[in-house]
Order: C-alpha cells, then structure tokens, then sequence
C-alpha cells in the first residue's frame, strides 16, 4: 500500500444512511475503522466543528454518493459521505482497481461503482471519490 512518507489528520466520519450498512457488512464489521455517524458528515461547516480527527500515513478521502428521490438529485442532501484515511477505508480490498493505489498518494477524484471499492456490496452504483485537503 502507498503512503505519503508522513503522518497527517483527515476526518472520520460517515452520513447516518450508512450506519445499517455498516452492521450489515462483513467488510465493514470487521474493519478497524469504524466511522462516527451523523449529519455533520454531509455538511463542511459540521464537519470542522464537529467530525473527529484520525491520524493517517496516506491521503484523507471523501466518497460521495448521490442521492436521487424520482430521478432527481436532492436538492437538500445531494450527496451522503464516507470520510477518512485512504489506508484504513481500502484496507479490506483485495483486488482493488489501479485508481485506488492512486488515492492513497495524490491528489485525484475518480467514479467508481460502489462494488470495486468494497466488493461484498453487490451494486454499480457509481460513487465519487476523491481526495480532500482538511484545510479547505
């Protein structure tokens, strides 16, 4: 796995939709890196008063999905958020696609189908993911 060569701070947190998720899945049930729920992670002003931080070797990354009710993005709430550390949100990855060795280093945002990050979730919804600077 790539790292930076240095340590850094990124959030850890994840939208409240994903919580059962999180239960449900074996590959998120046994990951180390269990993220605080709630609505601060769909928000940035939340997010800087309210998110924990996480000490990382690679990049900070946010994966945003969106959220459509009728075929129309919402307006409200148009993405929900998994946010961490590259190292520790793929650690559970096998087989994982070229673009996430990328993620853990540089500065990149890719679509990718939910299936190729975490392969125990059988759709292809495609997600954004990309890396994030916690200063911003």
């Amino acid at each position: 796995m790539r790292t930076i060569g240095y340590v850094i701070e990124c959030y850890t947190c994840a939208s409240i939709d994903y919580e059962p998720l999180f239960e449900r899945s074996t590959a998120f049930r046994h990951s180390t890196n269990i993220p605080h729920f709630g609505e601060f992670c769909d928000s940035l002003e939340q997010l800087h008063a309210f998110a924990p931080l996480t000490k990382c070797t690679s990049t900070c990354i946010s994966i945003m999905e969106p959220q459509y009710f009728g075929g129309v993005q919402s307006v409200n709430t148009p993405y929900t958020y998994i946010r961490g550390c590259a190292e520790k949100i793929f650690n559970s990855i096998r087989n994982h696609p070229p673009e996430v060795d990328f993620l853990h280093s540089d500065a990149i945002c890719v679509k990718l189908p939910l299936s190729q990050i975490w392969p125990s979730i059988e759709t292809d919804e495609l997600v954004q993911v990309g890396t994030i600077d916690i200063n911003r």
